[in-house]
């Protein structure tokens, strides 16, 4: 967490709420989510205007009136908070942009594993972050996916999270695609059909859209630019559902790990060939 809706969703609160605004100031803590120095930060980003807010894979990327661009990763309990008025900043709070408006935008991260980082350039956050990120899922064509996955190995819950092969799936939403589509998580690549292929690719594009549509799954602690959380958790069938009874076929839900991670699924509708 979070994986690819509830960084859209982040996003688009971004655009929503700070889109044009100009930065005054700046609140820093240092941490290890700030990858470039507090003085850098300060000499480039007061007096900057947000221009634009994109997301590429689970990347943040604001680019500023000066051509700098910010690039944020939540990590896994990273959030960006909205505010309307000041409070006081809290031990998990890392750093704050204040703008002309009286507005601010707060960067929170528990356990620190996020990124905050100013870059010169998008070829810049090319060389160094999105080179090693695969195509969008919510983009990438049947076609393109098919052939995507075609040659690759190991288990299909591995591959679907490795962000090099298709960037922004997380565990959450590898685990809904797969049951929506029928496929066991530990299945091998090379022995699904592309029949199983096309539909697991219509599988993870109808799961992320509605998961986007409901402001991602709030499992732990995120939430949105607002402060609010998700609400696709209620919507899972099979993640987080360990025990409890399938709503396809009333098969007891399992969990197994796979290379560390968990995986729920379906033994029933699920079956490994």
């Amino acid at each position: 967490m979070p994986e690819l809706p509830e960084v859209e969703t982040v996003v688009r609160g971004l655009r929503r709420t700070i889109l044009g605004k100009k930065i005054k100031n700046l609140k820093i803590f240092p941490s290890r989510i700030l990858h470039s120095s507090p003085a850098f930060l300060k000499r480039n980003l007061i007096r900057q205007r947000i221009q634009e807010i994109t997301r590429r894979g689970k990347n943040i990327i604001i680019k500023l009136s000066s051509g700098d661009l910010l690039l944020i990763h939540l990590g896994m309990t990273g959030n960006l908070f909205y505010l309307n008025k000041p409070a006081l900043m809290g031990k998990h709070d890392h750093i704050e942009l204040e703008f002309t408006d009286k507005t601010y935008l707060r960067y929170s991260d528990i356990r620190k594993f996020g990124k905050f980082k100013l870059m010169k350039s998008y070829q810049a956050i090319k060389e160094d972050v999105l080179k090693k990120l695969g195509p969008d899922p919510t983009e990438i064509s049947r076609d393109d996916f098919v052939q995507l996955l075609r040659g690759k190995k190991g288990r299909i819950k591995s591959v679907l999270l490795n962000q090099s092969i298709i960037a922004g799936i997380g565990n959450i939403y590898a685990d809904e695609a797969l049951f929506e589509a029928k496929i066991h998580p530990l299945q091998k690549v090379s022995d699904i059909s592309r029949k199983k292929l096309i539909k697991l690719h219509q599988a993870i594009q109808k799961v992320l859209r509605k998961a986007i549509k409901a402001g991602g799954s709030s499992v732990d602690n995120y939430r949105d630019v607002d402060g609010k959380s998700g609400f696709f958790q209620f919507y899972h069938k099979v993640y987080g559902r360990e025990g409890e009874l399938c709503k396809r076929c009333g098969t007891k839900i399992k969990r197994i790990i796979i290379s560390q991670r968990s995986a729920h699924f379906c033994p029933e509708c699920q079956k490994r060939k």
